[in-house]
């Protein structure tokens, strides 16, 4: 599921099944309140984007028309600056979003035949006001059911997607305008899955979804070369999101997903460090009560 971290606060977002749009947040990873549904419909299906910067909380989603739409709040409950994306998205695919180098980058994958990734860089004015600033197409192929990762730190825009082989890929940017630097991991996903991606404590930190449905971490410091890979023994769906947030202030990695359950809960664990950037083997877990459509 869709994860983000600011204001001292964990931010989830996911598609109900009344399929709109809602959030929740906590301020221990433990404890989640103030469930807020917004009244935008999701394509069914789908997984919604959350990103945090410049004080404010970013969400993006598929709508039934098969167009991305971003909209931000200051506090997760009253959301305004709706904007539209003219081009429309791969219906099974989550878009995703990150805030890095002063401005707002929102990734999808694009409904040409080859799904191409597509990438859209935003100026954000003070009151949310969003301005498009750059568009790129880039020259990647997806599996058309599975979305793209972003995520920024060191001074750059880290995307990461599942290519038409099912590996696992990686590239950056220092402008997000040009990429390069592509890593092609050995790692692999269900062609439906989405990674997950996010910086923090000076570490890219990756997220997916095995073929055996069990969530895999990896760590790295410049996004190409990487750490030992940690299996957590915990099932997702096979079409979900492996989400990622860092908080900094407590030194915490949260990696959230839907659970493979009835009523597909919303689980969650939190990973605290004690030095490096080395995962830890063991976080502690928490399931909410919150339901996701699958």
């Amino acid at each position: 599921m869709p994860i983000a971290y600011g204001k001292d606060e964990v931010f989830i977002a996911w598609e109900a099944k009344d399929e709109f749009l809602h959030i929740l947040s906590s301020k221990d990873g433990e404890n989640f309140t103030n469930e807020h549904t917004l009244h935008e419909r999701i394509l069914k299906s789908t997984r919604p984007a959350i990103a945090f910067g410049k004080g404010l909380i970013f969400l993006a989603w598929v709508d039934h028309d098969e167009k991305v739409n971003v909209i931000s709040s200051p506090d997760g409950l009253y959301w305004s600056d709706k904007v539209t994306i003219a081009e429309t998205s791969h219906r099974k695919c989550a878009p995703a979003l990150t805030f890095g180098n002063d401005k707002l980058f929102l990734a999808w994958t694009g409904r040409d035949h080859k799904h191409h990734l597509n990438i859209t860089a935003f100026n954000v004015a003070e009151d949310g006001e969003l301005a498009e600033f750059s568009k790129l197409v880039l020259d990647e192929e997806t599996t058309g059911e599975s979305g793209p990762a972003l995520a920024a730190g060191n001074g750059k825009i880290y995307l990461a997607w599942q290519g038409t082989d099912h590996h696992i890929n990686i590239i950056s940017s220092i402008n997000g305008k040009s990429f390069q630097n592509k890593k092609v991991l050995k790692e692999d996903s269900p062609h439906t899955a989405t990674p997950g991606l996010t910086f923090g404590n000076g570490y890219l930190y990756l997220s997916w979804i095995g073929h055996d449905e069990h969530l895999n971490l990896l760590s790295s410091t410049d996004g190409e070369n990487w750490g030992s890979k940690v299996v957590v023994h915990e099932k997702s769906t096979t079409n979900g999101v492996a989400g990622l947030a860092f908080s900094e202030s407590t030194k915490t990695l949260y990696l959230d997903w839907s659970g493979r359950d009835h009523e597909h809960h919303l689980n969650l664990i939190a990973f605290k460090f004690e030095t490096d950037g080395t995962i830890p083997a063991e976080g502690k877990k928490t399931v909410l009560e919150a339901e996701a459509e699958k």
